[in-house]
């Protein structure tokens, strides 16, 4: 390997290319890593909140005060509700690498974007280390490394930084990939310990790629004839209990409040609503290069085109590998039962296909059209039980290419992205029944509690890029040299394109209904508005802004609460307590019953009201100060076109 350029065999070398390309196709965030945000002012707003809190509370021990870590959960939003952070993600994994920059400059802007450029250049190192594993070929790592770190399907998720921290992942199969390879106990450690992480950074992931990891374990064992083994059950036995034990109580606060209240569960029609179409895979974000041109069938949740450089990769992975296996299978005898298996099989398949394409069947059944997909996906499960049994070729074939585990990336990327459909699979916008998803909803735990199926597809860019990788060792192995570092040279560059937003949105403005847009400066610590540091120097005091229940003016007064920590009674997160929706019905816009609004306000337990008169297009903020102020409030502070009253 030492003549590989730029000894791209050395790890450390290859997470520098990942970050300077990162700096690169981010562009300008890093010129602004401390003053404007990545992205827009919804989500990554809402998630610096987050991280303020868990991260002063973490500081807050760290300088003794352990009692800090009580209220861990209990952030200052939904005043006087308690177990707050448990309404969205708690992102601890997170708050932990911007705990550094966060505690020792104050600046939470500096801390979530060093973050979200990590996720990009450790996603690509990560991928790195598992298929020069794999492979022994760097530069094909470094190739798969592009194609996870700049996945098409980072670019809508681009302001959740909770899907976009899903470099855990290859790590997690590159420790036990390690573990198998060598029976070394500290890759089982290392593997185990990127789950751990990998769980605590995305609820939706903890669901959607553990049992992956899971799977992949025992594809492994079985390959290699482990599976009565009785240490290495053991050995994976006792990292399961480990990884539960570690990942429960970050658990435990969110069945508490889905038992203390109603919500944690979401309804099957989200979920429906939140799947991708079949039509996702050939629909490229808006905002890629290729937004206009790949658009089949555009909608929320719905961008999941893989990218043609992957997928050009991914088909000379899974083309070569089973031409390889049928070599492989040559010397093994023909059975005509296993024929004629893998024929209803192939044929099942294509039905399969061709519903999912044209949301019914080209002829009739029963002289009606056929629109429902799950009895062929059932069959097709049955009959590739059959035909593995009955035919030892099938059997080499699905192996794959021996050490490099084609056959279960092959394998995993196509259920990852039958499960990204959702229980009610749809093409082009048309039913054609339920699909395996609708089982994990039904009975598994948790499935209920997530709205979007369609992150699945975080999954498939990750299997994906293995496949990539394994594609562009094989273009090394058959090309000459030259030939075949042009070939990757030309895909990285196409990749890069198709993944990347250049220039990336910073501080971008998020739609307000009947509202003055939202201000496009975020404030830190240094630069605080004079309001809330009367706010945080008020010990007692509990703070109600208006406008009140418009989420991007509720965004903000939650972003601000992360630096004066008082009781907030805003607030916003992906559910909302009942308390919080009520008092939103009385005071979202002012209605004529002031007297009852007054009471809600009154109700609310709130000391002290921040009315930003700036943001009512209508001259309706004048009025509300002045209701508060006929209501026996008094005017405290004012800096520009915002008002700090003191409630009677």
């Amino acid at each position: 390997m030492s003549s590989v350029p730029f000894r791209l065999d050395r790890a450390p070398v290859a997470l520098g290319l990942y970050a300077l390309a990162a700096i690169v196709l981010t562009w300008p965030l890093a010129a602004h890593l401390g003053s404007r945000i990545a992205w827009d002012l919804g989500d990554p707003v809402f998630n610096s909140w987050i991280l303020m809190w868990t991260g002063g509370q973490v500081l807050a021990a760290l300088h003794g005060d352990f009692n800090a870590l009580h209220d861990y959960w209990n952030g200052n939003i939904f005043y006087p509700e308690r177990l707050t952070i448990g309404y969205s993600e708690h992102l601890t994994p997170q708050m932990l690498q911007a705990l550094p920059f966060f505690g020792t400059t104050g600046n939470i802007v500096l801390g979530y974007n060093v973050v979200f450029l990590a996720t990009i250049a450790m996603s690509g190192w990560a991928m790195y280390l598992l298929v020069r594993e794999l492979t022994n070929r760097p530069v094909a790592a470094l190739v798969a490394g592009l194609a996870f770190a700049f996945a098409p399907y980072r670019i809508p998720q681009g302001p959740h930084i909770q899907e976009l921290s899903s470099q855990w992942m290859p790590l997690v199969l590159y420790g036990f990939r390690r573990y198998f390879a060598t029976g070394r106990a500290r890759a089982l450690v290392g593997g185990s310990a990127a789950l751990v992480v990998q769980n605590l950074s995305c609820g939706y992931f903890l669901l959607f790629f553990a049992p992956f990891a899971g799977a992949y374990c025992l594809y492994e064992m079985a390959d290699r004839r482990l599976l009565r083994n009785v240490r290495v059950w053991a050995s994976l036995t006792i990292a399961a209990v480990v990884v539960a034990a570690i990942t429960w109580p970050f658990l435990a606060p969110y069945l508490k409040l889905r038992r203390m209240s109603e919500v944690g569960t979401r309804s099957y029609r989200e979920a429906v609503e939140f799947s991708a179409d079949v039509y996702a895979f050939a629909t490229a974000s808006a905002q890629s290069v290729e937004g206009r041109v790949v658009a089949a069938f555009p909608k929320g949740e719905g961008e999941g085109f893989p990218g043609f450089a992957i997928l050009a990769l991914s088909a000379t992975a899974v083309v070569a590998g089973a031409r390889r296996a049928r070599s492989a299978a040559s010397a093994t005898a023909r059975r005509l039962p296993g024929i004629l298996a893998g024929s209803a099989l192939c044929a099942n398949l294509a039905l399969i296909l061709a519903l999912l394409l044209h949301g019914s069947l080209p002829f009739d059944v029963a002289g009606a059209p056929y629109h429902d997909v799950a009895p062929l996906l059932i069959s097709a499960a049955v009959l590739t039980a059959v035909w593995l049994v009955l035919s030892p070729r099938g059997r080499q074939l699905v192996r794959g290419v021996g050490g490099s585990t084609l056959g279960f990336y092959a394998a995993a990327t196509i259920a990852a992205a039958l499960l990204a459909l959702g229980p009610d699979v749809m093409s082009a916008g048309r039913p054609v029944g339920h699909g395996p998803y609708a089982l994990l909803f039904a009975y598994a735990p948790g499935f209920n509690g997530v709205r979007v199926p369609a992150r699945f597809l975080m999954v498939v860019a990750c299997f994906l890029s293995v496949l990539a990788g394994l594609g562009a060792a094989e273009m090394l192995s058959r090309l000459r040299s030259r030939a075949a570092l042009g070939v990757l040279a030309a895909a990285s560059v196409v990749m890069l394109a198709e993944g990347s937003v250049v220039p990336l949105p910073t501080n971008a403005p998020i739609a307000v209904h009947g509202y003055a847009p939202t201000p496009r400066v975020l404030a830190t610590a240094r630069d605080m508005s004079p309001l809330y540091r009367h706010v945080r120097d008020t010990p007692g005091s509990v703070l109600i802004e208006f406008p009140f229940g418009e989420p991007a003016y509720d965004i903000l007064a939650t972003y601000y609460a992360g630096y004066h920590r008082r009781p907030l009674v805003n607030g916003y997160s992906g559910f909302f307590p009942e308390s919080f929706l009520r008092r939103a019905t009385f005071l979202d816009h002012i209605p004529a019953d002031l007297d009852t609004a007054y009471k809600a306000v009154q109700g609310s337990g709130a000391t002290l009201a921040i009315v930003h008169e700036s943001a009512y297009l209508d001259g309706r903020g004048r009025e509300i100060t002045d209701w508060l102020l006929g209501h026996g409030a008094t005017l405290v502070a004012t800096d520009e076109g915002d008002r700090l009253l003191q409630l009677r």
